[in-house]
C-alpha cells in the first residue's frame, strides 16, 4: 500500500528489452543500503518490485524493475525512454504515517476519458 505521497522524483537510466519484457533501470535519491531487494516502489503511480540495485555513473543510487507484457499494455510505462522522470513513492509499512491516503498501485483495468470540463484555474 501507498499513502500517495511522493518522496522523491527518479529518472530512466537504462531500458533493455528482454523478449517481451523491459528492464528499466531509475535513478533515484534514495539511499542504495535503504532499496530493498523485492521492495514494491510506485514508479509514476504504478507498483514496481526492485529486482536489482546499485550506483549509476553519477554515483547516484539506482533501483531496477522488470516491466512484464500486462503493466506495459495496461499503463504508460511502455512510452518511458532515457531520461523520463518518474515521481517515486516507497510503499507504507505498519505504523507509518500515511500523511495522505490509501492507495494500491495496482492496475485494475483501463478506461478511456470521454470528456473534460476545465473549470476556472
Amino acid at each position: 500500500m501507498f499513502s500517495g505521497i511522493v518522496s522523491n522524483v527518479g529518472s530512466v537510466v537504462d531500458i533493455v528489452d528482454r523478449s517481451d519484457v523491459k528492464h528499466v533501470s531509475i535513478a533515484c535519491d534514495y539511499m542504495v543500503s535503504t532499496i530493498e531487494m523485492g521492495a514494491s516502489i510506485a514508479c509514476a503511480g504504478i507498483c514496481l518490485t526492485a529486482v536489482g540495485k546499485g550506483y549509476g555513473e553519477d554515483g547516484r543510487a539506482v533501483f531496477e524493475v522488470d516491466l512484464g507484457p500486462e503493466t506495459l499494455w495496461a499503463t504508460n510505462a511502455a512510452s518511458w525512454d532515457l531520461g523520463t522522470r518518474l515521481n517515486l513513492e516507497r510503499s507504507l509499512k505498519v505504523g507509518d504515517e500515511l500523511s495522505g491516503h490509501l492507495v494500491a498501485g495496482h492496475i485494475d483495468g483501463v478506461a478511456t476519458i470521454l470528456n473534460r470540463e476545465d473549470i476556472g484555474e
